[in-house]
């Protein structure tokens, strides 16, 4: 079990997010279709997805739609229905803070403040540290730089769901790939736990907690509201935070 340092930077080049040529149309792919192949377990065509990602020259801004599928428990019906409830109907995506430095910011997800209360609003909240790097040993196969996410110190507020995640410690990576909307984002996270200077150690670097999907497109936030979308208020940070670093 290898330890993963937080601070290894890339420089920037690559694509700018809103390339027009990274916006495919009609019949492109959406956060909603790769949730999709995931469900019907088509795992070798997101891994390929993700090995033959886009090298983007900075961090992505602002709000983004997410679609999940938890994969640990699948095996258990009753683990499986938690995660869909716990996951797919309380997250909703992402917020990413502007920064001075493009490869590195801070960001919150868009979850609903309450487990219990289907009318619950959703909220920014479960704090992490995003940083664009040219590498990671949890992506050994990417042949393009990808984005890791750190929730060494998730806690914003009092909410059940960040003690959860202070606990149950996890660790995203992703890569863009062109999507309908412009780049899509695909996403995996591991199980593990961080040490005192914020480094993570995956339990078992072979095996993901869940895969995730994140487009930040108005396009997608266009759809996710008109198409994906339950009806709940929505606190938003305005204006989004902007880090100076």
């Amino acid at each position: 079990m290898a330890t993963f340092p937080l601070h290894e930077q890339y420089p920037a080049k690559g694509y700018d997010h809103n390339d027009p040529s990274l916006r495919t149309g009609e019949g492109g792919l959406t956060v909603w279709d790769l949730k999709k192949m995931a469900q019907e377990e088509e795992f070798s065509e997101l891994d390929n997805l993700f090995d033959n990602g886009l090298t983007m020259n900075a961090l992505p801004v602002g709000l983004a739609a997410g679609a999940a599928f938890g994969i640990l428990g699948r095996e258990n019906r009753l683990i499986a229905e938690w995660l869909d409830f716990a996951v797919d109907k309380n997250w909703r995506g992402k917020v990413y803070f502007s920064s001075n430095d493009k490869t590195v910011s801070q960001g919150r997800n868009r979850v609903k403040s309450s487990l219990v209360r289907a009318n619950a609003p959703v909220v920014p909240m479960l704090k992490f540290t995003t940083e664009l790097l040219d590498s990671h040993p949890l992506a050994p196969r990417a042949k393009s730089n990808l984005v890791i996410l750190s929730y060494a110190d998730p806690l914003t507020k009092p909410y059940l769901q960040e003690h959860i995640f202070s606990r149950v410690q996890v660790y995203d990576v992703m890569v863009a790939v062109p999507g309908k909307y412009g780049p899509v984002f695909v996403g995996k996270t591991w199980l593990g736990k961080y040490d005192k200077k914020g480094e993570f150690r995956a339990s078992d670097p072979n095996k993901l907690a869940a895969r995730y999907f994140l487009d930040f497109n108005e396009g997608a936030l266009k759809e996710q509201r008109e198409s994906h979308w339950d009806g709940s208020e929505e606190e938003l940070l305005d204006p989004i935070p902007h880090m100076e670093n």
